[in-house]
């Protein structure tokens, strides 16, 4: 017949079975980070000085590309870089939930992220513009474009920063 440690052993042996498939249903399957914000304020100001410093960095390779002392690769490394800096601090903005009193706030300073991406985006076509030797009437084009873009990105942070409450 069957002996009594061989029970045994079948035994723990199903145990160890049903306990792990358990623990797999435990598991989340939802891995997402959220951001919970509490202090609205110190939260934005956060961003302020984040922004400042990614959009130093792709203000003065852009001038350094402009006046030939980068290649345009090596803006464009940089640039993409900084687009994708900006893109999470666009999602933290959204994920944030702002209380109605820094609400306006938050969609300006959303909006100004927004039109700096839109500029850094620009400025990449620049590059490849000036990898390619395209004709000057392009260049100009372009360069009209990530001037407004520039601009309206200051103007919606200048706006952010006045409906702060």
């Amino acid at each position: 017949m069957t002996s009594k440690k061989g029970i045994i052993i079948t035994g723990i042996i199903l145990a160890a079975i049903t306990g792990a498939s358990f623990m797999i249903w435990q598991l989340p399957t939802d891995l997402s980070m959220t951001v919970v914000v509490s202090d609205f304020e110190s939260h934005i100001l956060g961003i302020d000085e984040r922004f400042k410093i990614i959009s130093n960095a792709v203000d003065e390779s852009f001038e350094e590309m402009i006046n030939a002392e980068m290649t345009p690769d090596e803006y464009i490394s940089i640039a993409e870089i900084s687009s994708t800096q900006i893109n999470s601090q666009i999602i933290e903005l959204v994920e944030s939930e702002a209380t109605d009193e820094w609400l306006d706030s938050y969609l300006n300073k959303l909006e100004s992220l927004r039109a700096y991406n839109s500029y850094i985006r620009e400025t990449i076509v620049l590059a490849n513009l000036l990898n390619d030797d395209s004709t000057m009437f392009d260049k100009e084009e372009i360069l009209a474009k990530i001037s407004l873009l520039k601009q309206e990105s200051i103007d919606y942070a200048q706006f952010s920063l006045s409906s702060r409450p």
